[in-house]
């Protein structure tokens, strides 16, 4: 009867953040677009992006078209970068979910928001079962589903042919699967959450963080024995597995090794170089700005680097400009320290000041962070107090996470952040929670005192 009960509640839960979090993502598309949503088609759909939203349908189309996993830019009329170059900078399952979804429905917004929404919601519902499974509370489930529902970057970038909405999904997927294996140590779980990982990865490259969280819950929260060890080597193992088609790929067409992509020297250069670092520490950190002597080192340089005919521009860029980071790094201990400071203060904000949000943006993210960060933040220090596999995988996600973006780079759409936000909703949730119990208490104090 308990385990009926139990089924039930977390059904209920994540029905409910299910439809909530497609609710929120289909009606601001909607707000935001309106007819654009059924006249926008062909090629004015394709040229009405930008940034990476561009490049993930350029490439897409370009996949569609046959021409391969290359920028298609010919038909714009636009210059780009990397325009024609193999689109090894961008990792390949979310161009691929395009180029899909694309060959269904044409170049509009029919099916691929309908689908990222769809995404959206069952990524909330399975927040929700998180904070259920972790806290062991019904509450804390529905206040983390909620906050996950509401995220205000994936609420935005569900009508967007941005890749926030299939990265968390799978993103989440890995946690929820992990908790579901810790408690029930049911050798299937290992097989979903190694293959969800590996998903994963291959829509960001930056998703090895859940693996080393991972470690962290099996090893440090939990004794160390055999079992423990096979498991976590099976779910490495799984994720490898899932990556290596794309990793051979690249192997035997460019001669290089690449994982996934080529873009972590390159951000790392982007973050951590002399026009970033000339700023005080008291400054926000921005790094999307041009910095002309970046450029005329990394240029320099590409002249003394002896590539193989195959590589290609992006790998090259990604090489010369991750022997300038590591440079700038050894050379300038202190000027990195005081831009892994600034930007751990600017990440702890509720926006950046220096970004480029509208007034109302600004006013949601605050109210955001009001609700999110110090709630979090108070319930990680009272679960720490109580430790256990499953919190501190979730309070890994979180530092790790952190961390990540001390060390390499932060940008100001808060993007980034959003790692480290899923799994605070939990931690927020879990505060809320203890403050309904004490409410509650009082209340029934003050009902004893009458009577």
């Amino acid at each position: 009867m308990q385990h009926d009960a139990n089924a039930f509640t977390a059904r209920r839960i994540f029905w409910f953040l299910f439809i909530l979090g497609i609710s929120l993502r289909l009606g601001y598309g909607v707000v935001r677009y309106r007819a654009s949503l059924v006249s926008l088609n062909g090629t004015a759909f394709v040229g009405s992006w930008d940034h990476d939203a561009l490049y993930h349908v350029l490439i897409a189309k370009a996949i569609l078209s046959g021409e391969g996993y290359i920028v298609d830019a010919a038909s714009l009329g636009r210059q780009l970068r990397y325009a024609g170059q193999d689109a090894v900078f961008k990792a390949p399952l979310y161009e691929y979910f395009l180029a899909g979804v694309f060959a269904i429905s044409g170049y509009s917004f029919k099916l691929f928001f309908p689908l990222q929404a769809l995404l959206g919601g069952v990524t909330s519902g399975w927040v929700g079962l998180i904070g259920l499974r972790a806290f062991r509370s019904e509450r804390v489930g529905w206040i983390a589903g909620f906050l996950a529902a509401a995220q205000p970057l994936l609420v935005n970038s569900a009508s967007q042919p941005y890749n926030e909405e299939v990265f968390y999904f799978f993103y989440v997927a890995s946690i929820l699967t992990f908790l579901v294996w810790l408690d029930t140590r049911n050798p299937k779980w290992i097989l979903l959450c190694g293959i969800s990982s590996g998903l994963c990865m291959l829509t960001r490259e930056n998703a090895s963080v859940l693996l080393a969280a991972m470690a962290i819950a099996l090893f440090i929260a939990e004794r160390r024995t055999l079992d423990k060890w096979r498991a976590f080597a099976l779910i490495v193992a799984l994720t490898v597995a899932t990556v290596a088609p794309w990793t051979l790929r690249n192997y035997f067409r460019f001669g290089v090794f690449v994982p996934v992509a080529s873009i972590v020297g390159s951000d790392f250069t982007e973050g951590n170089n002399d026009c970033v670092a000339s700023e005080p520490i008291s400054m926000p950190y921005w790094a999307e700005g041009p910095c002309p002597s970046l450029g005329k080192e990394r240029a320099a340089l590409m002249e003394t680097y002896h590539f193989g005919p195959r590589v290609p521009l992006a790998t090259r860029i990604d090489i010369v400009s991750r022997f300038i980071a590591v440079r700038f790094v050894k050379q300038h201990p202190g000027s990195y320290t005081k831009l892994v400071i600034r930007r751990l203060w600017t990440t702890l904000l509720p926006f950046n000041p220096r970004g480029n949000q509208r007034s109302h943006e600004k006013l949601v993210l605050f109210l955001y962070w009001l609700v999110l960060f110090p709630a979090g933040s108070a319930g990680i220090f009272h679960a720490a107090k109580h430790i256990d596999p499953a919190k501190l995988f979730l309070a890994a996600l979180v530092l790790i996470n952190l961390l990540s973006i001390m060390a390499v780079l932060y940008w100001s759409d808060l993007r980034f952040r959003i790692s480290l936000e899923l799994p605070l909703t939990c931690f927020a949730a879990y505060t809320y929670d203890i403050l309904g119990h004490l409410l509650g208490r009082q209340e029934d104090g003050r009902e004893a005192v009458v009577r």
